[in-house]
């Protein structure tokens, strides 16, 4: 496969066979959220763990635009450029609401690259108050602190705490995921500018045109998400004509790693039934 050389993300790509699986992660995360789930995918198709635009491993430009709009026109090109038969995307959170604004971009644009399926986790895609740490970056000279040094591992891993149901399931290799990057002031200055141009106003009207999205999707939420209640998971799945909700009791914003093998087991089931893969 190939993409055009123009996209601004980092990818990493594993397994093999079609459709390609194309895996986009949420705010202050990267491609490797996926960890988890990427062996048992790749046995399914080609996956392409993306890092959007200032995450993970992609490139930090300074003073672009790294709103969730700018990722998913970004999200829409490298889709095009993908050969072979459509992708399924996959979206967790914030990468949820690029997922579907990139699928209705393809859309305007005649639907000769649309997805073959979605499959949504814990999706921010309706408007809604944003959760603390955002709200932290986007007031000045708090926000600003994140500069300053890289975050220690206790309030890491206290953060992560507290957006999961099942606080024991964090490991030292979990908070090392999402530290390493911020070690970079580069970094840390596009994390930073990424939050303060997450604006809730601009989730409507990408959720005001969910039914124009006629692809099957799965919808998976933890029944203990603080982040983004599961009662917009439920909004969702009466919204999206074809679409299928499985919640997991016990588990809170982070499925993938929160509960594995137990989040996954759903995915697989929609994979050989609605996509044949």
């Amino acid at each position: 496969m190939s993409a055009p050389l123009t996209h601004p993300f980092h990818i990493h790509r594993s397994g093999s066979g079609e459709p390609p699986l194309v895996l986009v992660h949420g705010f202050g995360a990267s491609g490797r959220f996926w960890r988890h789930w990427v062996p048992e995918l790749g046995r399914r198709g080609e996956v392409h763990a993306v890092d959007l635009k200032g995450f993970g491993r992609a490139p930090t430009p300074p003073g672009a635009d790294y709103s969730p709009l700018s990722q998913a026109r970004h999200l829409a090109e490298y889709i095009r450029g993908l050969d072979g038969s459509p992708p399924v995307l996959f979206g967790h959170s914030l990468g949820a609401g690029v997922v579907v604004a990139a699928t209705l971009r393809l859309l305007d644009e005649g639907g000769a690259h649309l997805p073959c399926a979605l499959v949504l986790v814990s999706g921010a895609v309706y408007p809604q108050r944003l959760p603390p740490f955002l709200r932290m970056a986007q007031l000045p000279g708090i926000g600003d602190l994140f500069l300053v040094a890289t975050p220690p591992r206790p309030a890491l891993r206290l953060g992560i705490q507290g957006i999961i149901h099942r606080s024991r399931s964090v490991t030292p290799e979990q908070v090392e995921v999402y530290r390493e990057p911020l070690t970079s002031f580069r970094r840390r200055r596009a994390i930073l500018r990424a939050a303060r141009q997450v604006a809730a106003a601009d989730a409507g009207p990408v959720a005001s045109r969910l039914a124009e999205i006629q692809v099957p999707t799965l919808l998976l939420w933890g029944k203990d998400d603080g982040v983004v209640p599961p009662e917009l998971g439920r909004r969702m799945s009466e919204d999206l004509p074809d679409a299928c909700l499985v919640e997991m009791p016990r588990v809170g914003h982070l499925p993938p790693e929160e509960a594995p093998e137990e989040s996954l087991a759903p995915v697989l089931r929609f994979l050989d039934e609605r996509v044949g893969s």
